[in-house]
């Protein structure tokens, strides 16, 4: 189910000098703008054990709205072999929403930042208004490189 969570939280899911001018740009850079690998991921706030290639992930985001991300798994000798690749367009909407487009459609997926950490929140609800007792809220971590 993560292999398939990953890849639509991206679309859903998916980038000096010491002038006054350039600590005006900064402050107004979009906190997504980077380059970001992939950390830990949490199910209803548990954090579940990675493969050892899922830490090899990454995404990077662009200034000038283009995003690509890079999957990896490892093969029959166990080393990690490049799985798949995700390019597409992002943008802010505010209120930590960001809209994706790539070849998988467009999304929208809550994003937030802490330092230099950026968590993607999605949920799983089991459609039961009564019942939440399966519903799953899935909190992947990515730290800036």
């Amino acid at each position: 189910m993560k292999k398939l969570i990953l890849p639509f939280s991206i679309l859903a899911l998916l980038f000096t000098s010491c002038s006054s001018d350039d600590d005006a740009t900064a402050s107004t850079q979009d906190p997504f703008i980077g380059t970001w690998s992939y950390y830990k991921y949490l199910e209803n706030g548990v954090e579940q054990p990675l493969d050892p290639c899922e830490n090899e992930e990454t995404i990077v985001v662009s200034e000038n709205g283009d995003f690509s991300a890079v999957y990896y798994d490892d093969n029959i000798d166990g080393d990690c072999v490049l799985d798949e690749t995700f390019t597409g367009t992002w943008s802010n909407s505010g209120n930590s929403i960001y809209d994706f487009t790539g070849d998988e459609g467009a999304t929208s997926s809550l994003i937030t930042f802490e330092g230099n950490t950026f968590y993607f929140i999605d949920s799983y609800d089991n459609g039961t208004p009564d019942d939440t007792s399966d519903d799953i809220v899935y909190k992947d971590v990515y730290l800036r490189q």
